[in-house]
């Protein structure tokens, strides 16, 4: 029996511990201006929690700080109801009275509650800042009178240098309010507010030190949530990816107290680690636990299909990417660029190819100025003989402002390779042939020495030059010129022992002996082990 209520109160211990510990979080997170989510960590704990009016008055802070005086009173006042001796909900009824307009009855308040707690340093502090929030010009000299007195009932507490410092900030004086920060640390080195604090704003300045004195804060604060995701987020920021992944993984499986956006952060730097199955499995647990409408959903699907896909787990990837555009099907902001590429590649290994080509399509409408895309899908629709898709990809290019000399000759070599099909018609050789050529031309009337363009034209024209009758010959001389101009000759011996040939086989058709044995030798110089060139070579020469 004993040990039944040993262990029943160990873990009725554990949930006051976890309670308290909430509370607290949320506290740290308002403290620092996180409306938010400090409400969102309230209302996990409010009812477990161990002083109702703490808690009240914190909502009705949060209310006063977002606008909502009506909503912020009716918190103090359950607050005080709830606990007439906690002074604090008095100061809040008093703070929307100073808004308000109201400066007698507010500072009667604040009398009342000074005699609840008589020289306490938090509460001057928290008087200040009503006065602050009221209108920090009218009231000034109270608000430094307030800290005034709080310097001189806490001679070591950090909290008058806090205020100080959000005083500072608040007018963008930033050397002042990190100063003002650092005093209130060297008062007391685990106080996680002045602390977070100094590391957000010092870390524009010198992001090594900021991260440093977060890591010796949660060395006092293992537990605070708060403290775990600020050191996770600025390791994330400052690029240490694979620190910032643990922190992460730390932080949420240490507390309830996290939301999605850091099970999204987590999920992320674990695709970056390439770490895919690890990152689907963050990022399902984050898909379930959203509401529909949430914003998350395409945050998880997204990691979820690029996880799969890497994985290679394409039927599941298609699953996944399918629900994931059908969420915001017409909200083109919540999809970026290698959404659409990624699960186009889905769908093509899915089979999907009309499912591919709309996902392609709705990247260029979306992504007008990366032409590197449509330029992509016209060489690779080229390769797999689909000319159509090829042609309208290129033609895109085309009609871009941005289109380059280049992309002329990515046209004509489109056409070179519909030319080339044995399965083209007739009439579409025709026309691809003209084509061609005309592109081709476009690109060597910029830039005519280019060998690369002219190796493209060679290659059009010896193709329609079926029987060797020399047609492409000035094209192929000009080339061989070029490339033998090249550093790096050796590199185009290939390409060189095929004009030769062609120039050998056109001089011989149109019995031009004396050239042919010239292209013939060139040929043979390059190859010297190809022995029907030199068949060739000794029946010319006799």
């Amino acid at each position: 029996m004993k040990a039944k209520f040993l262990f029943a109160s160990l873990l009725m211990g554990a949930s006051i511990f976890a309670s308290a510990q909430g509370v607290k979080d949320g506290i740290d997170f308002y403290n620092i201006g996180d409306y938010e989510n400090a409400k969102t960590i309230l209302d996990r704990n409010v009812n477990s929690a161990s002083n109702k009016a703490e808690v009240d008055y914190y909502y009705g802070m949060i209310d006063l700080k977002q606008g909502d005086l009506n909503a912020a009173d009716k918190y103090f006042k359950d607050g005080a109801a709830a606990d007439a001796k906690y002074p604090f909900n008095l100061v809040g009824q008093a703070a929307v009275l100073l808004k308000n307009g109201n400066k007698s009855a507010a500072e009667a308040l604040f009398k009342q509650a000074r005699n609840l707690a008589k020289k306490n340093v938090d509460l001057e502090c928290a008087i200040a800042r009503a006065y602050f929030f009221a209108d920090p010009t009218k009231y000034e000299s109270q608000v430094n009178k307030c800290l005034l007195n709080a310097r001189k009932y806490g001679k070591t507490s950090p909290q008058p240098d806090i205020v100080q410092g959000d005083i500072y900030f608040a007018s963008q004086d930033w050397g002042n309010s990190m100063a003002s920060y650092e005093q209130a640390m060297g008062y007391d080195p685990s106080n996680i507010e002045s602390t977070v604090k100094y590391a957000d704003t010092y870390f524009k300045v010198n992001p090594e030190l900021a991260i440093a004195r977060l890591k010796d804060i949660i060395q006092s604060n293992p537990n605070s949530a708060l403290v775990q995701r600020q050191l996770a987020e600025k390791l994330y920021e400052h690029g240490d990816f694979v620190e910032a992944a643990q922190r992460y993984g730390n932080y949420i499986n240490s507390t309830q107290n996290h939301f999605p956006k850091d099970e999204a952060r987590y999920a992320q730097l674990l695709y970056f680690a390439d770490k895919f199955q690890d990152c689907y499995d963050v990022a399902s647990k984050l898909r379930s636990s959203v509401p529909a409408g949430s914003s998350y959903q395409v945050v998880a699907d997204r990691l979820m299909l690029y996880s799969l896909a890497n994985i290679g787990k394409w039927q599941e990837a298609y699953t996944v990417g399918k629900e994931m555009f059908s969420l915001r099907a017409n909200d083109n902001n919540s999809y970026n660029l290698k959404d659409y590429l990624m699960f186009a590649k889905t769908c093509e290994m899915n089979n999907d190819a009309d499912g591919a080509t709309a996902m392609y399509d709705k990247a260029i409408e979306l992504n007008p100025d990366n032409l590197e895309i449509a330029r992509s899908l016209a060489t690779q629709a080229a390769g797999a003989k689909d000319y159509a898709k090829a042609l309208k990809y290129a033609n895109k290019v085309l009609a871009s402002d941005k289109v380059e000399t280049k992309d002329y000759a990515m046209m004509a070599n489109v056409y070179y390779q519909q030319f080339a099909d044995k399965n083209t018609t007739a009439e579409d050789k025709a026309n691809a042939y003209t084509q061609g050529i005309n592109y081709i031309d476009k690109a060597l009337s910029a830039d005519p020495d280019n060998y690369s363009y002219v190796y493209r034209k060679m290659l059009l024209q010896i193709a329609n030059d079926a029987n060797g009758k020399g047609t492409a010959a000035s094209t192929v001389e000009k080339y061989v010129q070029l490339a033998k101009a090249q550093n790096n000759v050796a590199d185009f011996g290939p390409s060189l022992q095929y004009a030769y040939q062609y120039l050998a086989i056109s001089a011989i058709n149109n019995k031009d002996n004396a050239k042919a044995l010239e292209y013939l030798r060139a040929w043979h110089e390059l190859d010297p082990s190809n022995t029907t060139v030199e068949k060739y070579i000794e029946a010319l020469s006799k």
